[in-house]
């Protein structure tokens, strides 16, 4: 079983994640405890003002490596960022795209929005190079309103990304219901930790892990957990499986697509 983290909010001094160095390097511990081979660091960027400290950012995300690799804590980490849905993303920055891939980004909507103007906005702004990896859409109004708007989402080229604790209940049993009809459809490619802190939000994937083994199968949870996080930090193509039956209310999507939807994206 190897683990790799996309989402953390393991930086010190940033957002509303680790508080100081001490919390970081606790998280730090607890993730290598956990059996989490990869981190990466996801610091919230609000907007374009945030994006002007990315040198800061960059410092911090170094210090926290020396820090780790001076105390003999196995637990690689790489940089990123969660960049919160605006009018412009200047992907030339080194933290717009996971591990500086140029390819695949972290993005997050307003989680009270249920209309889809923002959505068809962003998406008529991508360019043919680079991926949306939306992280928790099962927290978003937008989805939990009407679930197969997440195949809509997947159809125009993004990946889903699910919270480790929306599947244990941590943000209520409605999500983590809708969390799991999401995985029945195919239509989560990816689980973070969301890591905030050491107890709400912790650094911790094993329990989902074994979580999605058990319910959906090993080959199941190794793609999540392991195989598509390991291409998304490579900037690799990933081929998604067709999304099945998906109930909603007593309605079907069903798709036409083949064995593979096809590559998101071009190269």
């Amino acid at each position: 079983m190897k683990l790799i983290d996309i989402h953390s909010h393991v930086l010190p001094f940033i957002d509303d994640g680790a508080e100081d160095w001490d919390m970081a390097m606790q998280m730090m511990r607890q993730a290598e405890k956990d059996g989490i081979d990869s981190v990466v660091c996801t610091p919230h960027i609000l907007s374009e003002k945030d994006f002007k400290n990315e040198a800061k950012i960059y410092d911090i995300f170094a210090g926290l490596r020396q820090k780790v690799t001076k105390k003999g804590i196995s637990v690689n980490l790489e940089l990123g960022s969660e960049i919160y849905v605006q009018p412009y993303i200047d992907f030339k920055q080194k933290i717009a795209t996971l591990a500086q891939n140029g390819r695949y980004f972290l993005i997050e909507f307003p989680l009270n929005l249920t209309q889809d103007f923002l959505f068809r906005q962003f998406f008529d702004t991508l360019t043919e190079n680079v991926v949306p990896v939306i992280a928790h859409p099962e927290r978003y109004a937008y989805i939990q309103s009407k679930p197969e708007r997440a195949y809509e989402l997947v159809k125009k080229g993004a990946l889903l990304q699910l919270n480790a604790g929306s599947l244990i209940g941590v943000f209520g049993q409605h999500i983590k219901e809708l969390s799991f009809r999401l995985v029945d459809a195919n239509l989560v490619h990816v689980i973070g930790s969301d890591a905030h802190d050491l107890k709400t939000r912790p650094l911790k994937l094993s329990y989902a892990y074994q979580f999605v083994a058990n319910r959906w199968g090993t080959e199941k949870a190794n793609e999540f957990f392991y195989l598509n996080p390991t291409r998304i930090l490579a900037g690799e193509i990933i081929y998604v499986d067709p999304p099945v039956t998906f109930s909603a209310e007593n309605k079907s999507v069903k798709t036409k697509w083949g064995q593979f939807i096809r590559a998101l994206r071009r190269d």
